[in-house]
């Protein structure tokens, strides 16, 4: 557990009176997980600042409410916001908080936001325009009474904001989805939930339609049946048929010799087929899974029709997984029709194309933080990486334009 280190000049900070409705000078939303730490820079805070009001969830939450209602409040009554995050803040508070940004917007607005990094883990959508502070940082305690004190008479906080430029926020992984049937056959595809948006898509996917429609698209994969296109099936039966046309032939030559050669060359027969088949198995079941990963992801393309007007793309990460991630298409998309010329039939249909034909895959790309294929090209529509046009570009160069 790291310690906090010794800080100089704490006493030149002062703890700003509380106005108005105000209980608390601090709010801090913490994981459970992460308590110790967070309790250990209670104590090392309410030490050196003899008056600084500070709420928890542990501590001053009201019995008997619900956890949002209880949020809301100490937002409302705490000056500033303290957000601890770490790998478990994000997976169970922040999705809470995100799914009901629209309830803590009112309160949210005007309230100071002070991330604070604890452990390592992606920063969520709404706070990713947000400088944190490193719980690592030999001046965090400082730093962190520099942001929650000082600062507090001059204004100059960020504040938690809706979304506003997509430049902003594009290229970020928004959430992994494992299907409900993980266990079921092999050559059957994954089936995901469709009935509500899940929480970490709900501030970005605003019609519940679209997501539904979307993913239903993808639960429609048709089955993998036609296993006479792998090659090693044809061999196999071509051997199977051939050793039975053999072994028939010299059963009926050494029947008249032994009355047991029958058994015999059925037996090897058997031993025959088995030798044959055990070694290609995992390699038929490979060839199936990736089958099935290929159809998911033609139909993930399709889906991905409806939910880029949401700047939200999904991806087939594998048969029970699917990727989501934000980012917008719409300079990517005006370039797709600049290089039509006036032709706008051509320019939808190209575009469509594309989108079915390469969107799953760049959105796993995105997500891996790896685009396959070369040196990437020039800088394009997205800060953080390819853009949709540029990987489209790269699969057109190695000829794989559908």
């Amino acid at each position: 557990m790291r310690k906090f280190q010794d800080s100089e000049d704490e006493d030149f900070f002062s703890v700003p009176k509380l106005t108005g409705g105000d209980m608390y000078h601090v709010f801090i939303s913490f994981s459970s997980a992460d308590a110790t730490w967070v309790e250990q820079l209670i104590r090392k805070l309410e030490a050196v600042f003899s008056g600084i009001k500070i709420c928890v969830h542990n501590r001053d939450f009201t019995a008997g409410k619900t956890i949002i209602e209880n949020m809301t409040e100490c937002i409302q009554k705490s000056q500033k916001i303290v957000m601890v995050l770490s790998p478990d803040f994000v997976h169970s508070r922040w999705c809470l908080f995100e799914a009901n940004l629209s309830m803590f917007q009112d309160c949210g607005s005007h309230k100071a936001i002070v991330p604070v990094m604890l452990r390592p883990c992606p920063m969520p959508l709404y706070l990713s325009h947000l400088t944190y502070l490193e719980a690592k940082d030999r001046e965090f305690f400082k730093k962190l009474c520099e942001r929650l004190l000082r600062s507090n008479a001059r204004g100059s906080e960020a504040h938690l904001v809706h979304y506003q430029s997509p430049i902003k926020y594009s290229g970020t992984h928004l959430l992994s989805l494992s299907s409900l049937n993980r266990n079921d056959e092999e050559d059957v595809s994954g089936a995901f939930p469709e009935t509500c948006v899940p929480d970490a898509l709900k501030a970005v996917v605003k019609d519940p339609e679209i997501y539904t429609k979307a993913i239903r698209r993808i639960n429609n994969t048709p089955p993998y049946t036609d296993i006479f296109k792998s090659n090693w099936i044809v061999v196999f039966l071509a051997f199977y048929l051939l050793s039975l046309v053999i072994f028939s032939i010299l059963t009926l030559t050494f029947s008249c010799i032994s009355p047991y050669w029958p058994y015999y060359l059925y037996l090897i027969s058997i031993v025959f087929l088995i030798f044959m088949a055990v070694p290609h198995k995992k390699s038929w079941e490979k060839k199936r899974t990736e089958k099935i990963v290929q159809n998911m992801s033609r139909r993930a393309g399709e889906a991905n029709l409806l939910l880029a007007e949401t700047s939200v793309l999904a991806g087939c990460a594998s048969k029970s997984s699917l990727v989501f991630v934000f980012v917008s298409l719409r300079e990517c998309e005006d370039m797709f029709h600049m290089a039509s010329g006036s032709d706008t039939k051509l320019a939808q249909c190209m575009w469509e194309k594309a989108i079915i034909k390469y969107s799953s895959d760049y959105a796993t790309c995105i997500t891996n933080k790896h685009f396959p294929g070369g040196d990437p090209p020039p800088p394009g529509h997205l800060v953080r990486g390819v853009c949709f046009c540029q990987y489209v570009a790269m699969q057109i160069e190695q000829g794989n334009w559908p």
